[in-house]
């Protein structure tokens, strides 16, 4: 804690996504396939995806007990918002989302999941269905997006400037690119250059996929702490964040 309260606790979000690499490469390199594959992805039901699951619910106890925002009158909503969103991503986890979907025998419907594009455009997929499937897109698209945009200018800024908490969100954001990029990797490389990774190379991706995923709640917290810090204290020009105090 006395290292996230001086002004080089910046490198804490590096730091953690660095130390999570070197276990999650470890564990790779200490386990089988089959041990991985049960550990870390087991159709969804791996202690890892289930320790990501809680991470994200304790991560909603965080934004409350200690408020990343200043003081005042739009405390509560932006508390609401980082709420909803992170709602948004344990119903994403355990596939609450598709409860309100049933996937349709109709010619020519789209089989899988119907949260994709490609369902929304196939007019042989009922219309109520893909009514709902464009609200849950709109509903996530304009809550995720509409805060991003919000807080986007701050946080290029911050990043100039080390501020702490724009470390953690940066770090937040390229380890949910790294998360879908190891999903698809092994599609893709099967699809488009005929590349069929083995067992120790697919539990690799396996391993970075699930791993990045479950840093995707420290890094909130993480940044939750470092903002509270921050902005939640009192004021004093002598402290070693004050310098943050203006972003």
């Amino acid at each position: 804690m006395l290292f996230l309260q001086t002004k080089f606790s910046w490198l804490a979000a590096p730091l953690l996504w660095l130390a999570g690499a070197i276990v999650l490469s470890a564990v790779w390199a200490t386990h089988t396939p089959e041990w991985i594959n049960a550990h870390f992805n087991n159709n969804g039901a791996s202690p890892v995806e289930a320790a990501t699951i809680g991470f994200f619910f304790l991560q909603i106890a965080f934004f409350w007990l200690l408020p990343p925002v200043r003081p005042g009158r739009h405390r509560n909503f932006w508390l609401a918002d980082f709420s909803l969103i992170t709602l948004f991503a344990i119903s994403r986890e355990l596939d609450w989302h598709k409860l309100l979907i049933t996937t349709s025998n109709l010619p020519g419907a789209t089989h899988g999941t119907p949260f994709k594009l490609k369902y929304l455009l196939n007019a042989d997929n009922p219309l109520a269905d893909r009514l709902i499937v464009a609200a849950c897109f709109g509903l996530a698209l304009a809550l995720c997006g509409g805060t991003l945009l919000y807080f986007l200018r701050r946080l290029l800024r911050g990043l100039a400037k080390l501020h702490p908490v724009c470390w953690s969100v940066a770090f937040l954001g390229g380890a949910a690119l790294l998360s879908q990029l190891f999903d698809r990797l092994p599609a893709e490389l099967r699809h488009s250059c005929g590349i069929h990774l083995s067992p120790s190379q697919h539990a690799l991706t396996t391993v970075f996929e699930e791993g990045q995923e479950l840093l995707l709640p420290l890094f909130i917290i993480l940044a939750v702490v470092q903002a509270h810090l921050i902005y939640a204290r009192p004021p004093s020009e002598d402290a070693p964040l004050a310098c943050f105090d203006n972003l």
